[in-house]
């Protein structure tokens, strides 16, 4: 098959701007371009010289080129309704699997990471629940700490929800005017 005069130009235009479009591809993929950054830059290339020759000269005699491929890199690779997806990412995604049982060297699986260590902000709700009166104190301890919800509290302690909900709105406010900078 023989090129023409015009495809030929395009070619040449996408050769000389193509180590810049690894870099961009790069860029884009991030840690994830040795498993799909070729395939990425090579599937938006070839929707490109798909187009109708006049826009492929259009895009080119715009100085939008580089642009055009890489923002058809981006979309391709974050939208799962695109044909990369389906093609590339798709089939790898569904491929890992985490063994519970295998051992897979310096890998250490933590349920939840640094639990037994409080926050600041913690060790400040806890301060200022312990200069509380009972009562305000009994409120931050079944709502922050125990989660309950306003409802729950109510039943438990026999108080009017309004009431229950005004006082412990009105100590929330005051930790937070207190350990909200703790953040």
């Amino acid at each position: 098959m023989e090129l023409t005069k015009d495809e030929k130009y395009v070619r040449d235009c996408i050769t000389k701007i193509y180590p810049q479009l690894q870099i961009n591809a790069r860029n884009v993929c991030g840690a994830a371009y040795n498993k799909h950054g070729g395939d990425l830059l090579a599937l938006c290339i070839e929707y490109y010289l798909k187009k109708d020759i006049e826009y492929q000269l259009k895009v080119i005699n715009d100085g939008k080129l580089e642009h055009f491929i890489t923002h058809m890199m981006n979309f391709q690779l974050k939208h799962a309704t695109t044909k990369f997806y389906h093609q590339y990412r798709k089939h790898h995604e569904k491929q890992r699997e985490w063994l519970p049982n295998y051992d897979y060297g310096l890998v250490e699986d933590f349920e939840r990471p640094f639990s037994d260590e409080v926050s600041d902000v913690m060790q400040c709700i806890e301060h200022m629940r312990k200069e509380l009166n009972p009562y305000e104190g009994m409120l931050i301890t079944e709502y922050v700490l125990n989660e309950l919800n306003f409802q729950e509290i109510s039943k438990k302690y026999n108080i009017a929800y309004y009431h229950l909900k005004r006082d412990l709105e009105e100590v929330l406010l005051n930790i937070k005017k207190t350990c909200g900078k703790l953040r």
